[in-house]
């Protein structure tokens, strides 16, 4: 074994050499073999012919069944009746070529250029559009069955006569696009944009149009019966005579729409405000929508709702207890109280009319009442959760834990999500200091619930007393960035985070629950903890003064003392 060691010098010419090779190397991709194969016999299946400079060739007829033509500049090039068929055409450049009546069943077309070109009856089957740009093109009796189309650019295609049952459009641009005699049945058309587009007469029943763009869209006389519309911006639309029974509308934008007799019985939405016009709907609807608003904290926006569904039948008790209950969020007892027994003189047996007049009472501090009325609706309904849970609300609040255990047991084993019962049961178990099973309902609460502040909240005191102070201050973290108002959840944050040796981090939770209120003690008194664990005497002894001062206006005697004798001691 050996080795030629060159001179530096020959090394240094020989990089030379090498480097002006390369540089002349021809930068061809494709096999220029297979080109002129193609050109000369205009057939060249399975022929690689990517990067291929093909643009204005006439190749009618043309067999390029399962070429590589990726990145291929075929731009207004004749393929007209071509054999396209699995070719890999991705990225390629087709726009303005005449592909009409071209064969491109399972073809790859992801994110060519197809702009302007002509597509006219191409067979498309199963092929591959994701994000192709097919704007101004014509697509005018093209198969597309099994095609996806999501996120390709559509603005100003032809569709004359186009099937596209089974097709995802999810995400597609198709404003200004002429959708002359186009089957929409049962297609998938999520966060499609239609906006402007004449659907006049359109069949869309059952079509998923969920986060579309249908703003100042002609949707006169359309079929949405049963259709996915939620989250969909129609905006100025025109939905005059539309068909929208059993559609979904869940927050959608129905701002400047006209919904002129239109049919929405049975539909469902949470609009806020209904346009002003004559449209089909019973009472039982604007019961349900009034109970979409409840259920957004638009209390007003439901009562409004529920006098539309009592002014349609004066006799509706559903309509009378849920509005008792919209007014009792909005404190107004007594006209809540008068709309439950509204109800009871109408059906004396209606559970739901007992069961929130007890709801009511609790907030009038009426127990024995609310807990009459929570054994009545118990007596008809004996598998109501919600009275068993009311009456465990009762009892909680009277401090008779072991029977607010039992209640919301109960109404946990009727309804095994009920996130309430769940956080009754977990206040009562805390109160009886057994924290591990109280964080098991805390869990519960929280799994069955949606962003439940003081769910999170109890959780964390669960996890405080435990000595969990890391956890107990990732709860606190929730519950915070659910109400950033939470004053007593920045304050058990401090003194979690104080329990870890936080005491910067205490300091700050300290000084966000003294800037939304001045006159926290708890607050004060903490900070000044922090600041004598960080050897800050003066700052702390600031801080003591301050909880002095307001203990001393509370007559809090037993903390006015615990802080007078830190100051002696400083």
């Amino acid at each position: 074994m050996y080795s030629t060691i060159f001179p530096k010098k020959y090394l240094l010419t020989a990089i030379a050499v090498f480097t002006s090779v390369l540089v002349v190397l021809p930068g061809y991709a494709e096999k220029p073999e297979h080109v002129k194969q193609l050109l000369d016999t205009n057939k060249c299946r399975k022929c690689d012919l990517s990067q291929a400079k093909l643009s204005r060739k006439n190749l009618v007829r043309a067999d390029l069944n399962d070429a590589n033509l990726s990145r291929a500049d075929l731009s207004s090039a004749d393929l007209s009746n071509a054999d396209l068929r699995e070719a890999d055409l991705s990225s390629a450049k087709l726009s303005r070529a005449n592909l009409s009546r071209a064969e491109l069943r399972n073809a790859n077309l992801s994110s060519a250029d197809l702009s302007g070109a002509s597509l006219n009856s191409a067979d498309l089957r199963n092929a591959n559009l994701i994000s192709t740009d097919l704007s101004q093109a014509d697509l005018s009796g093209v198969n597309l069955s099994g095609v996806n189309l999501s996120n390709a650019k559509l603005s100003g295609v032809r569709l004359d006569n186009v099937n596209l049952a089974g097709v995802n459009l999810n995400g597609v641009d198709l404003s200004q696009v002429n959708l002359r005699n186009i089957n929409l049945t049962n297609v998938s058309l999520n966060g499609v944009n239609l906006s402007g587009a004449n659907l006049n007469g359109f069949n869309l029943q059952s079509v998923e149009l969920k986060n579309a763009n249908l703003s100042s869209a002609n949707l006169q006389n359309a079929d949405l019966s049963n259709a996915k519309l939620n989250n969909t911006n129609f905006e100025n639309a025109n939905l005059s005579n539309a068909n929208l029974r059993g559609a979904e509308l869940i927050e959608v934008n129905l701002n400047g729409a006209s919904l002129q007799n239109a049919d929405l019985r049975g539909a469902n939405l949470d609009v806020d405000k209904l346009p002003n016009d004559n449209f089909k709907a019973d009472g039982s609807d604007f019961s349900r929508w009034g109970t979409n608003r409840y259920n957004r904290f638009d209390y007003r926006g439901a009562i409004a709702l529920y006098n539309k569904a009592i002014e349609f039948n004066p006799k509706d008790v559903e309509a009378y207890a849920s509005r008792g209950i919209a007014k009792s969020q909005l404190k107004d007892y007594q006209s809540a109280i008068a709309d439950y027994n509204k109800a009871l003189e109408i059906d004396p047996n209606y559970a739901k009319a007992y069961n929130n007049r007890g709801l009511t009472r609790i907030e009038q501090q009426d127990y024995p009442a609310a807990l009459a009325d929570f054994d009545k609706a118990i007596s008809i309904n004996p598998n109501y959760a919600e009275s068993y849970n009311g009456r465990a609300t009762i009892r909680r609040i009277q401090k008779d834990y072991a029977a607010v255990i039992a209640d919301a047991s109960e109404a946990i084993r009727i309804n095994s999500k009920f996130a309430g019962a769940y956080y009754n049961r977990g206040l009562a178990r805390y109160a009886l200091k057994d924290y591990q099973n109280a964080i098991k309902d805390y869990d519960k609460a929280i799994d069955n619930s949606n962003k439940w502040a003081e769910a999170y909240f109890n959780r964390g005191l669960a996890r405080t007393a435990t000595g969990e102070y890391k956890d107990a201050t990732k709860d606190y973290d929730k519950a915070i960035n659910i109400d950033a108002d939470y004053l007593d959840a920045y304050y058990q944050r401090s003194l979690s985070r104080f329990a870890r040796k936080r005491y910067e981090d205490a300091i700050k939770d300290c000084d966000r629950v003294i800037q939304r209120n001045p006159n926290f003690a708890e607050a004060y008194e903490n900070k000044g903890n922090a600041l004598l664990s960080l050897k800050k005497k003066v700052e702390a002894k600031q801080a003591f003064e301050q909880a002095v001062r307001i203990y001393s206006q509370t007559q809090d005697k037993t903390s006015l003392q615990r802080v007078q004798q830190i100051i002696a001691g400083i």
